[in-house]
């Protein structure tokens, strides 16, 4: 859904998407700490204040003119579609190389984080901001569906991560295309690339698994 209202957050005006965002990661902290932990959930949310920090810091990268002159276009810009996949990319390497310990469930931890996310984030949207009614309600009800389900079966060892993140990007894709921006946003591509990850993730690990119980 596209932004179409601004808010006024202690004296400073802010898009929607920005309350959207905030209220998608909380609902993805959320889930996962209910679900699988503090452990996975402090995972979950390092990955997501990552992606999020990298996103505005690399407008330095994508629009340098703008921020020489004016260095607080940090807090209101970012580097756009760029910067937002770059933050991906670093969030899943730190995941990936990290040295700290992970529970195995962790898999399953970020995918029901980026479900979470992604359906709080599209859900305030819908709400926040003027659009189509028809559009609206089938976002709403749809990434809803989508999140209580992922809540309710992400644990489910008998549908592997692989294809509960295909399914996932199949179903952004049936929504995408009633929506506005269709294919071309960032939240589309965001799912499209985390789910990606999450897979590379899942198999790495799995390996590690499987290689460490051969040694044993």
């Amino acid at each position: 859904m596209p932004v179409t209202d601004y808010f006024l957050l202690w004296k400073v005006t802010v898009p929607s998407s920005w309350i959207a965002a905030v209220i998608g990661f909380i609902l993805a902290w959320l889930a996962v700490r209910v679900k699988f932990g503090k452990p996975v959930a402090d995972i979950v949310v390092d990955a997501l204040f990552t992606t999020i920090i990298v996103w505005k810091l690399s407008v330095i990268v994508t629009d340098f003119e703008t921020v020489l002159r004016a260095p607080m276009a940090i807090l209101y810009f970012n580097g756009g579609m760029f910067g937002f996949l770059a933050g991906i990319l670093i969030a899943a390497l730190f995941i990936l190389f990290s040295r700290k310990p992970k529970p195995p469930t962790v898999s399953q931890g970020i995918l029901l984080g980026i479900i979470s996310a992604q359906a709080g984030y599209q859900v305030m949207m819908a709400l926040l901001n003027e659009g189509m009614l028809v559009t609206k309600v089938i976002t709403i009800i749809l990434f809803t569906a989508i999140a209580v389900l992922a809540f309710i079966h992400v644990e489910n060892e008998s549908v592997p991560v692989i294809y509960s993140a295909g399914l996932f990007v199949a179903a952004h894709a049936f929504i995408a295309a009633l929506q506005p921006t269709g294919f071309t946003g960032i939240p589309f591509a965001g799912t499209v690339i985390t789910s990606i990850f999450v897979v590379i993730i899942t198999g790495r690990f799995t390996q590690g698994k499987e290689t460490d119980g051969g040694i044993r």
